[in-house]
């Protein structure tokens, strides 16, 4: 293994890696540096096991052998050559990498945040928001009304997501092959990427225990007779349930089965090379075909360097916010690239108890209901889920009043427990690239704001049934309800319609993007086709929420990994 002393002079000693060596690259085949049996591991800091010295020091193997002065050289190239260059390493890019590895193509993927292991998740939500979310978690639509939640590390969403895992639902599936003309999808091939995807995760119920704040869910929900579910999710091994609360900034103990953990592991060990703080500015296009990427690499400590990867395949996985500003820079000006986004809009009903929830604690996620997710017929409604309650999100949803009141409400955290409200929308979004970042507008329907009215009457319902003492929306305008007091919740939701629903009059977070480069038929209203790939260029491929047809009502990680691993068949057909 090379040391500190060992780097050559344009490597640094601070900061994540840059590239993770897996395979050289095919003008040097004859020269490898070698690489790490595996990622450093639990309980060694990224910064400093052996393993991870390599990786970082090494640098980007040249094009042509390095010169013959031993390993205290500098290794600085601008081009490497593939097969498939993966721009993004979540639930999508991590699948396509593991696939098309796993097929015997040379793969390269980029990342535009840094690696971090189980070492470096502190659980401290400051810190870890910086690392792991897009834009330090605090991106949010240009009228700043949602609240843009998403992955921004080696690993994307998987990392701190909540382990959520619903398969793509029948209604879904009939609805895109029907209305949508994708048959794909109500076919058993789509039936065995879901199954594929379930088994590597090694997805199950038996690390669903209810929490204390899930159980006021629970308890509210069977007073009322309504539906109660209990959430697959992607774990194994985990032993520390009471602590699985902070898993949304990076699991611990490694039990959350990430791509970091499966699918990226996967394709490392298949020599897939990994390039991390790489920020894609474009793909390049000849002739009406993708020949590769343009990006740039920022390392601490070292002057920023352009990256040109040349490869047969381009594979979009950058997210639905991400993805279709990079086709827009590469000067793709079809209206249906960016258009079609879906939010999943998302708000929560507050309720304080007697008793003591600590809702910062438990499972991240156990118990859900759909008892109001069809209300027009068309599969439109509130879903009904639960979250672990920290303080910068009790912050996020609590509506100001005034210091003293502000500060009481905080000082309620441990006896608070909340019902989320979790929306399929239908309204108008939109993702453009501006200044080299992406712009997002958006806004809810008529039909969105009415399911969203029901939804808080129904958290309000529930946390009343629960037993809550005090029930507060997340509305800008503070207005309380107090069970048992005169006109009673219709009383309530009076007062709750004149503060109103639209973003700005109640706080809304966004924790699934889709459909804004949606998948179709027809290039007018699509941006790829059935086989994922761009209408007016060929090579290039998105594999990634925003190929979403309509907004997938559930929580959307399953969905994103059984299409990218359908996707991979057809973008290793030509590369």
């Amino acid at each position: 293994m090379c040391s500190a002393a060992a780097r050559g002079p344009s490597c640094s000693a601070a900061g994540p890696c840059h590239f993770i060596a897996g395979r050289a690259s095919n003008a040097s085949r004859s020269w490898r540096p070698g690489r790490p049996a595996g990622w450093p591991s639990a309980g060694s800091s990224s910064r400093s096991s052996s393993a991870f010295r390599c990786w970082r020091f090494w640098g980007t193997p040249k094009t042509t052998a390095p010169t013959r002065c031993g390993r205290r050289s500098a290794i600085r190239v601008p081009t490497l050559t593939c097969d498939a260059v993966i721009v993004g390493s979540g639930a999508g890019g991590g699948v396509v990498a593991a696939e098309l590895s796993a097929a015997g193509k040379d793969v390269i993927v980029l990342e535009e945040g840094g690696y971090y292991n189980e070492a470096d998740f502190n659980q401290l939500e400051l810190a870890m928001m910086r690392k792991l979310y897009y834009q330090g978690g605090f991106a949010a639509t240009s009228d700043a009304g949602v609240a843009l939640i998403a992955g921004g590390c080696l690993g994307g969403g998987t990392v701190i997501n909540y382990t959520t895992s619903f398969r793509s639902p029948d209604w879904l599936r009939d609805e895109w092959a029907q209305r949508h003309g994708l048959p794909a999808f109500a076919t058993d091939e789509y039936t065995s990427a879901l199954d594929a995807v379930y088994e590597r995760l090694g997805v199950n119920v038996s690390h669903s225990r209810v929490s204390a704040r899930e159980r006021v869910l629970e308890r509210g929900l069977r007073q009322l007779g309504w539906h109660v579910g209990y959430m697959p999710r992607n774990v194994q091994g985990c032993t520390q349930d009471e602590r699985c609360g902070f898993c949304g900034y990076g699991c611990q103990i490694g039990a959350k089965q990430s791509t970091l953990k499966t699918y990226l592991m996967d394709a490392y060990r298949q020599r897939a090379r990994i390039v991390v703080n790489c920020t894609v500015d474009r793909v390049l296009i000849e002739d009406g075909r993708a020949v590769g990427v343009r990006a740039t690499v920022r390392q601490p400590e070292m002057p920023a360097f352009t990256l040109i990867v040349r490869s047969r395949a381009v594979v979009a996985a950058a997210g639905a916010i991400a993805t279709p500003a990079l086709l827009q820079r590469s000067g793709l000006r079809s209206k249906a690239v960016g258009s079609w986004l879906r939010l999943h809009p998302s708000t929560a009903v507050s309720g304080i108890f007697d008793e003591s929830i600590r809702p910062w604690e438990g499972t991240l996620q156990s118990v859900y209901s759909d008892e109001f997710t069809n209300l027009d017929g068309h599969h439109f409604g509130p879903k009904i889920e639960s979250a672990p309650l920290h303080p910068a999100l009790l912050a996020l949803v609590t509506p100001w009043r005034e210091p003293d009141h502000y500060s009481r409400l905080m000082r309620q955290l441990p006896n608070l427990s909340l019902t989320g409200i979790l929306l399929r929308d239908s309204g108008w979004g939109r993702v453009t690239s501006k200044d080299g970042t992406s712009r997002v507008d958006y806004r809810l329907s008529r039909e969105d704001l009415a399911h969203m009215r029901k939804g808080i009457e129904v958290g309000v319902r529930i946390l009343e049934a629960a037993g809550a003492k005090e029930i507060f929306t997340s509305q800008s305008a503070y207005v309380a309800y107090r069970p048992g007091q005169r006109g009673g919740v219709d009383a309530y939701m009076n007062e709750v319609d004149r503060n109103g629903y639209k973003p700005g009059q109640m706080g809304y977070v966004s924790f699934h993007q889709m459909g804004s480069c949606r998948m179709g038929n027809d290039p007018a209203t699509s941006a790829i086709g059935p086989d994922h790939r761009a209408h007016a260029v060929k090579g290039l491929f998105v594999a990634d929420g925003s190929a979403f047809p309509s907004a997938s009502g559930v929580n959307p990680m399953i969905t994103i990994m059984a299409m990218a691993h359908r996707a991979s068949r057809f973008i290793a057909a030509v590369c």
